[in-house]
């Protein structure tokens, strides 16, 4: 029985590891809609979004994706987890978290610090550096930056291995600050930038999305992963680029909403 037990331990160890869901499930904490502080159980749209990433993840080594997201469906909070995930296992990993106000950002780092405080005892790894703007595990020499997108170099000077940028369409000045972000982030393997984002009319996010659609390198490629718009059993479905000829399913939902932005700067997708 011993040694049952003890094989059991060292299996769920590696999962806790090297499977995300795993890990939510066992280790992290969430504020549900209700207020109540409960464990993170992956809903069908996070699940969805982390088998794209993870299946990205294995063909090229790092993940770059663009995420047009609907309000509510913990998009945040998945991308929050699977970097804090990385982020207390991987010596050396720096994580940048920027948000379009300070309010924003302010709700993403108490989301990781929610995670932080929940974990397991022996999981927590040792901070040295606490404060409004930096997380850092000074043992492990990784740790979290966080800004708000003030138009003012946001983040420029950093190097990071991971990064989420929240709300992109309503940055400020986002075509200048958009390109030196993306400097701080070498192309290495392990890498990752993820970002997501509601739409805000015909701005350079919605660029970026829809060269993402097309496949285009923008800075390289970005797969793009629609909002739920009830095209599979779980909601969610996948515009992959053409060039890769590796097509989910598409409706014409999403065209009807981009034709309605093209007819009005002003209108947004719902």
């Amino acid at each position: 029985m011993w040694l049952q037990n003890w094989i059991a331990h060292g299996e769920s160890a590696l999962r806790l590891r090297t499977d995300l869901p795993y890990f939510a499930e066992h280790c992290l904490k969430l504020r549900t809609k209700s207020g109540a502080v409960e464990p993170f159980i992956l809903n069908p749209a996070q699940l969805r979004l982390h088998a794209l990433l993870e299946e990205q993840r294995a063909k090229t080594g790092r993940v770059r994706a663009v995420v047009l997201k609907a309000r509510q469906m913990g998009i945040s909070s998945y991308i929050s987890a699977r970097l804090f995930h990385k982020t207390i296992h991987i010596p050396g990993v720096r994580t940048l978290i920027a948000a379009h106000e300070r309010r924003a950002s302010t709700n993403l780092y108490q989301i990781v610090r929610r995670y932080y405080d929940n974990l397991p005892a022996e999981m927590k790894p040792e901070v040295g550096t606490s404060n409004a703007e930096e997380l850092i595990f000074d043992k492990l020499d990784s740790g979290y930056l966080i800004t708000t997108a003030s138009g003012e170099g946001t983040g420029r000077s950093a190097t990071v291995q991971l990064m989420h940028l929240s709300e992109l369409a309503y940055f400020e000045k986002l075509e200048d600050q958009f390109s030196g972000l993306l400097q701080t982030v070498p192309d290495v393997l392990g890498s990752e930038i993820l970002i997501e984002s509601t739409a805000f009319g015909l701005n350079p996010f919605y660029k970026l999305w829809r060269q993402a659609v097309a496949g285009e390198r923008f800075p390289s490629d970005l797969p793009a992963v629609e909002r739920p718009v009830r095209i599979s059993p779980l909601g969610w479905g996948q515009l992959q680029n053409g060039r890769r000829g590796k097509t989910i399913r598409r409706t014409a939902q999403p065209r009807r909403r981009a034709n309605k932005l093209a007819q009005s700067q002003a209108a947004r997708i719902g």
